[in-house]
């Protein structure tokens, strides 16, 4: 057997070791190291404890100053000397950081004496990377990569455990909250109480929060989770956070700049609504008297299109007050077949005219009043009739009312509208309910319309806390289908 002097290098570091005889340790393919406890450094290791922190000689790694280490390592490493000087040996998983990446190991310690009496660990590392599998490494290499902040914590309190490289640059060090328990993280401490009873139930969290950071409170996208440390199998809690502070400044700014076209466009339609109104009345009058034929036929185009545009500016102003949020539901009671038959009536009159069926099936069940806002309720039910009758050439359009209950005095009302005209492909059902669309442009040139209707019928739907969808085939019609909650006159207030 050779013998082998250790390196030059470390011959320094082995005098203050003296009372230990390492020598025979330095060229063992076992990684080893001596970590001075008090200086929080490496004071001594052997080539393959070289090779394993990444160092070329014994000097760089001396060199390098491991009090950055988390609460919970620096908690972790007292415990050991602690349980060392009573002369135990101890076998534990460890997550180091060999040049920032992460490498778990099983490390066999056992404390020594340095030559001034001080007390020392002496590590032996075995790793663990092959319990891991491809994909888990993967995903460690890539948080080291990642903008996103990630953070562990033990699921039973405690100091994050981990801090990928963004996290440390966004909250800091062991000095910084940031780096303390997981509620410590938050500026709002119901935010960090909401997280922490999401995932104490088991169940993931998602959110907005303002985070402390090293620049003070910032907006971040928080996402949390129940995950098991693969060495230990111990609950861990792992948090990710994405600063959106700016992102949520522009929506910000751009809902802000929303809510005024909104507000400006329903003003300019109530002042626009005034003279067409009167444009309408005057219309009317002038009708009302004598007329040759050729006056009549000009004055009632005039009249259709000063009613078409008057529909235009009612669409935009409906749909600008739901953008503004000025649109409030007002309940009554209300005798649901008389308000269908009045709602009916003119549509009855333009079906007869251009030769379609317009039939109406009310449920036998229906109570006699309900309690329901009619205002809204006839106006998602005329938008859909009329919307049949502009595409039906042919054949019929059905309504059919129904009711079920959904509580002691509640029901759903299902309303559904069947027609016969030109249908839907699959692809125009995906858009048929976004505003200023049609299914495609020649529809617009051929029907007329601004394409609020169906969209404003969808918000109306979901502002009565209802659903809406269509069913409809190329060439073969349409059914559009709403349901909406309604009460007994009884159990509700006049208005919400």
């Amino acid at each position: 057997m050779v013998e082998a002097s250790p390196p030059a290098a470390g011959s320094e570091a082995l005098r203050l070791l003296e009372v230990v005889d390492l020598a025979h340790y330095a060229w063992l393919q076992v990684p080893m190291w001596v970590f001075d406890v008090e200086q929080m450094r490496v004071c001594w290791a052997n080539a393959a404890g070289l090779a394993f922190w990444r160092a070329d000689q014994l000097s760089a790694l001396a060199s390098r100053d491991f009090s950055d280490a988390s609460p919970t390592t620096l908690l972790r490493l007292r415990a050991s000397m602690q349980l060392h000087a009573d002369g135990r040996r101890l076998q534990e998983a460890w997550t180091l950081y060999p040049m920032g990446q992460p490498l778990t190991s099983s490390l066999v310690s056992r404390g020594i004496r340095l030559a001034d009496g001080r007390q020392a660990i002496l590590f032996c590392s075995e790793p663990l990377a092959a319990s891991y599998d491809a994909d888990m490494l993967r995903g460690i290499e890539a948080l080291q990569h990642t903008p996103v902040r990630v953070l562990l914590y033990p699921l039973d309190g405690g100091h994050a455990v981990m801090r990928n490289p963004a996290a440390v640059a966004t909250f800091g060090l062991a000095e910084h909250p940031g780096a303390g328990p997981v509620h410590g993280l938050f500026a709002d401490p119901d935010s960090a109480s909401g997280l922490q009873t999401a995932v104490a139930q088991g169940q993931g969290y998602a959110g907005e929060a303002r985070l402390l950071t090293l620049q003070g409170p910032r907006w971040h996208a928080v996402d949390a989770r129940t995950v098991r440390d693969p060495v230990s199998g111990a609950p861990m809690l792992l948090l990710n956070a994405q600063d959106i502070t700016d992102l949520k400044a522009a929506r910000d700014t751009a809902e802000t700049a929303n809510r005024a076209k909104s507000s400006f466009l329903a003003n300019m339609s109530h002042e626009l609504r005034t003279p067409m109104n009167g444009v309408l009345g005057l219309t009317e009058l002038v009708l009302s008297g004598t007329l040759d034929d050729r006056q009549r036929h000009f004055l009632q185009l005039a009249q259709q299109s000063a009613q078409s545009l008057m529909q235009v500016i009612n669409d935009i102003l409906d749909i600008s007050k739901i953008e503004a949020d000025r649109l409030a539901l007002v309940l009554e009671a209300v005798p649901l077949r008389e308000l269908l038959t009045r709602a009916l009536a003119p549509l009855q009159v333009q079906a007869e005219k251009r030769a379609l069926a317009l039939g109406c099936h009310i449920a036998a069940n229906l109570p006699e009043r309900l309690m329901m806002d009619p205002q809204r309720w006839c106006q998602v039910l005329v938008n859909l009739v009329g919307n049949a009758l502009k595409f039906t050439a042919t054949g019929a359009i059905t309504v059919q009312v129904d009711c079920r209950p959904d509580g002691e005095h509640s029901l759903l009302l299902d309303c559904s509208v069947h027609d016969t005209g030109i249908g839907m492909t699959p692809d125009e059902l995906k858009i048929v309910f976004e505003p200023f669309t049609q299914a495609d442009a020649s529809i617009t040139r051929r029907y007329g319309g601004t394409g609020l209707g169906l969209s404003i019928a969808r918000r109306l739907v979901q502002l009565m806390d209802g659903q809406i969808d269509v069913q409809s085939r190329p060439g073969l019609g349409s059914c559009f289908r709403f349901v909406v909650p309604v009460t007994l006159p009884e159990s509700l207030p006049l208005t919400r």
